[in-house]
């Protein structure tokens, strides 16, 4: 049986609902194809279906004894191409109109399609296997549309659509061009009306739009109107099961919603957005005004797991990290002692990442925080794809878009490092050191990671290896060392989503994150660029004293050592850039390859 839903992500808890109900009365293998859309402009914002919903969705569904494929099909480009544009803003979603192309899925034979807000409670197979010769669509008479157009008028929220008849008398073609062009009431329901010539009209039982019945075999929860104390319309959705109860004084599916439930509050658990930062004491309040930027912008149908790796967090400091985020109920945040779970990963780790000069910031510290993000990977198996951010940033825009962006089978997403690729220093330095052309050298202070592939690749030993053999000397250690490894293994992110606001660089109008790297730091400076972003959430982050003072204080000798320190930063790239040491470039290859390795043959690092 061929099965069609639509919608975007905020339907994904309808499609799983009603699906759990067909399995419980069908015996045969389903094909459900769920249609979806990507369209944010207009004043609308259709956010996808999840690929991990879906791949959710097939695992949950086969637990049963019958067999079920899932198809999720992105019809973006042609809705685009077909927009909608006169019914854009009607009072029912665009996306009801997306059933109206089920003729671009290669779904050759008959469709059932079902709003997400119908359940079945009987075996459908007599509806399915009707004879359909001639027939374009089957359907059930709208309750309230047979009043004024009579019983023909059917209600689209139940269709059995015989696609090859469809196509041959281009039916929905038809239906999409009149919502091009003309306003409806309800867009979809009325073109398919209008255009289909071929109607076979079946039963109430089969989309059941008032109440149920004992023969009901699919309940439809459309709005309703009551009259009693007076006129109101009542709208409600079988997930929501308060709902359901009181209003409408329904228990007929109370064992189905107890499973779903448990389905829907497994998938919300495993569909968190995992976002990691890294720091130790000094770096805890610039992640609060980080955290309160980033809650700022969350959107109200995704969660977030936030994952502090910690290196020496006091527990008090934990607690107001915390408090930052309390209010909001789909942020998660949980501290990890990552020190702990570096050396139960790799004995080898304390000896090898070590405070040597290579190993030191820009600024001449050493800190093993920035290295945790190579582990992130192995330490955390249980992920397939996370953000790294580092704590010196300010969140602009929902996270939940820089995770959802499709990087293809790169490992990392990243954006270029303006300030190094413009400077002559570092620009020779990227090039004769890491052994990569300049305009091709990212930033590592935000990261969309795919896990699995470094998993693969083995990432982390991989780093573990060189440093231990080689110990290259750069100045940006872990940096260096993922450009280095993972060269042509980069998808390039919109410059919006790493904004340096190094002075002389290019001012973006609405940046997306704002990262205030090397020196540029507005609890420093005065007339840093962003700087605005930062005092904004830096108010409401419990820290708001400490960085006023920290500002105050920061004085002419701080200042002086800032200068000091960027000329040795240029300084030692020269040197290593024209030294005889070993680089980079003279042992990790071009490419990564994960089969074959990455280090070249050591008679090409001897020369």
């Amino acid at each position: 049986m061929n099965i069609l839903y639509c919608g975007d992500k905020p339907m994904q808890k309808g499609i799983l609902l009603s699906s759990m109900s067909l399995i419980k009365n069908v015996d045969e293998p389903l094909n459900i194809y769920i249609l979806t859309v990507d369209y944010r402009e207009k004043g609308i914002n259709y956010k996808p279906v999840d690929k991990a919903f879906a791949k959710y969705l097939k695992e949950k569904l086969n637990k049963s004894d019958i067999k079920v494929n899932i198809f999720l099909v992105d019809v973006t480009r042609y809705f685009v191409e077909e927009l909608p544009e006169a019914n854009m803003q009607s009072r029912f979603t665009a996306c009801c109109m997306l059933r109206l192309f089920a003729d671009k899925t290669d779904i050759k034979d008959r469709v059932l399609y079902l709003d997400t807000d119908v359940l079945c409670r009987k075996d459908f197979r007599d509806f399915y296997y009707q004879n359909m010769d001639g027939i374009e669509i089957a359907g059930v008479s709208d309750y309230y549309g047979r009043w004024l157009f009579g019983d023909g008028y059917i209600n689209s929220g139940v269709m059995l659509m015989n696609m090859r008849m469809i196509r041959q008398n281009g039916l929905l073609e038809k239906c999409r061009e009149q919502c091009i062009r003309k306003e409806m009431f309800m867009p979809d329901q009325t073109a398919v009306n209008t255009f289909a010539t071929r109607v076979n009209l079946c039963g109430r039982k089969f989309n059941d739009q008032r109440r149920l019945h004992d023969n009901t075999v699919f309940q439809h929860f459309t709005t309703t109107f009551r009259v009693f104390p007076v006129i109101r319309t009542v709208s409600v959705k079988p997930w929501e099961i308060d709902k359901m109860h009181k209003i409408l004084g329904l228990h007929e599916y109370d064992e189905l919603l107890d499973s779903y439930n448990r389905e829907h509050e497994g998938y919300m658990a495993v569909s968190r957005i995992p976002v990691f930062f890294s720091i130790n004491e000094q770096y805890a309040p610039y992640l609060a005004v980080c955290l309160k930027s980033l809650a700022a912008h969350v959107a109200c149908d995704e969660r977030y797991r936030i994952i502090v790796m910690c290196d020496n967090v006091k527990n008090i400091t934990m607690i107001q990290l915390r408090n930052v985020i309390k209010d909001y109920e789909n942020i998660d945040i949980e501290f990890v002692d990552i020190r702990k779970k570096m050396y139960e990963y790799s004995e080898s780790f304390g000896q090898t990442v070590t405070d040597r000069q290579e190993n030191r910031l820009y600024s001449g510290e050493f800190t093993l925080t920035i290295y945790f993000r190579l582990f992130i990977a192995e330490l955390f198996p249980e992920l397939n794809k996370a953000v790294y951010i580092d704590s010196d940033t300010v969140i602009n825009d929902d996270i939940a878009k820089l995770y959802s962006v499709d990087m293809g089978d790169a490992m990392f997403g990243a954006v270029r490092d303006t300030f190094a690729g413009k400077n002559t220093i570092l620009a020779h330095y990227i090039e004769n050191v890491v052994g990569i052309e300049r305009d091709e050298y990212v930033n590592s202070g935000v990261l969309l990671m795919n896990l699995d592939k470094i998993r693969q690749a083995h990432l982390a030993d991989r780093f573990l290896k060189l440093m231990a053999e080689y110990h290259f000397d750069s100045v940006a250690p872990d940096q260096d060392y993922i450009n280095a490894m993972c060269a042509k293994e980069i998808y390039f992110l919109d410059k919006e989503w790493n904004v340096m606001p190094n002075k002389g660089g290019e001012y973006i109008a609405r940046p997306k994150l704002i990262h205030y790297n090397l020196f540029d730091k507005p609890w420093h400076y005065s007339e840093i660029p962003y700087e605005e972003y930062f005092w904004q959430y830096a108010a409401e982050s419990g820290f708001y004293p400490l960085l006023i003072k920290q500002r105050k204080q920061y004085g002419d000798n701080e200042r002086k050592a800032d200068r000091e320190n960027l000329k040795k930063l240029l300084a030692r790239a020269e040197n290593i850039a024209d030294g005889d040491g070993v680089k980079f470039s003279d042992v990790v290859g071009s490419r990564f390859v994960v089969d074959s390795g990455f280090v070249k043959d050591s008679s090409d690092a001897a020369k």
